[in-house]
């Protein structure tokens, strides 16, 4: 059976393979749409595309998120530079407001190459993936980048661009492993609470496990906000003492400061258990990188198994369950197998 550092070096030698063809060594380039939510999972997509470019020694001449987008911005820090989009799982008509800027930068922005990090997708509505094919149809040097090979059949079959399969740009963090931190649970059950839920949610009052049931949404206000606000304010007049280039630099900064923080949260979190129990495609990546067992449930329109069918299928620690019940079900039994029925305790707490 390979181990983890053998296929981690192997997907990071994918995205190298992918990406250098598309984003010659030291250009310029701007990152837009900043993930400047809790949600953690995108933030380490957004660390790992900054690795990547720091390796590929790119000028990351401006960055945005869905809200601040600055076209005359854009425009003038990047000029022909490549614009690249961030990746993650919100291609499609799920979360308009990341579709939206997506494809007003396709319409506004026809000369620069435009290369769409690896997404997954998902259309509930013809209209709208109608509306995106025109769009990018239109677009003469638009490279879309996909993350497993469900998406990419989709891709194929509906959008004449450019296509190409990827690993998700997390993979390309370096992380300590999970299982060097301090356990204070059994069992870390992250459990979404957004639209994408599929499974009911545990309430934690049979368990026979001491556990943790979470969802990573709720945060602190990052320390560095205002200095990524207060930036982008200024981007926003006519005329600023302060140059564009360096508010682009404070900007990007702040930006990357509030994603570390927002993944050292995640991290301490699911550091807490020997084993997590989750329907988030990053705590799963997560805790593969960091080497701890996974029981994982899917999300509405099976995009974990997608990926994992894709990428991980023959990992060991890593099992997918029908319902988080049924996780539950066979963590317990996995540890009465290994250590007798007496092993845990009955203590459940949601944070």
């Amino acid at each position: 059976m390979t181990d983890t550092s053998t296929v981690l070096h192997a997907f990071r030698r994918h995205i190298s393979q992918t990406l250098d063809a598309l984003i010659p060594s030291g250009t310029r380039c701007a990152l837009v749409d900043f993930p400047h939510h809790a949600n953690v999972g995108d933030p380490a997509i957004w660390l790992g595309e900054m690795a990547y470019l720091k390796q590929r020694t790119c000028r990351i001449a401006y960055s945005c998120d869905a809200i601040n987008f600055n076209p005359a911005a854009l425009r003038a820090a990047v000029g022909p530079g490549i614009i690249l989009i961030q990746g993650g799982g919100n291609f499609g008509d799920l979360y308009p407001n990341h579709q939206k800027i997506r494809e007003r930068i396709v319409r506004e922005f026809p000369e620069n190459r435009i290369i769409q990090l690896p997404q997954s997708i998902h259309f509930s509505d013809a209209a709208n993936l109608a509306r995106s094919q025109s769009i990018l149809g239109q677009h003469r040097d638009f490279h879309f980048i996909v993350r497993d090979t469900v998406s990419l059949q989709f891709a194929q079959q509906h959008y004449s661009n450019p296509t190409y399969l990827c690993p998700d740009m997390a993979l390309m963090l370096d992380l300590k492993p999970l299982r060097s931190q301090s356990k204070t649970s059994d069992v870390v059950i992250l459990s979404r609470m957004d639209e994408e839920k599929a499974s009911r949610p545990v309430s934690g009052t049979a368990m026979q496990l001491s556990s943790v049931v979470a969802d990573w949404l709720d945060e602190p206000v990052p320390k560095h906000q205002w200095l990524y606000d207060w930036s982008h304010r200024r981007l926003d007049w006519d005329s600023s003492k302060v140059p564009p280039f360096v508010l682009n630099k404070l900007a990007l900064a702040a930006a990357n400061a509030m994603a570390r923080q927002r993944l050292a949260r995640g991290l301490e979190l699911l550091g807490r258990g020997n084993v997590v129990i989750t329907d988030r495609l990053h705590a799963v990546i997560l805790s593969w990188l960091g080497g701890t067992p996974i029981f994982y449930v899917d999300n509405n329109y099976n995009k974990l198994s997608n990926f994992i069918n894709t990428w991980l299928k023959d990992s060991p620690n890593l099992l997918r369950c029908a319902s988080f019940e049924d996780a539950l079900t066979q963590v317990q039994a996995q540890a009465q197998a290994e250590y007798g029925p007496t092993a845990t305790v009955m203590t459940s707490s949601r944070v």
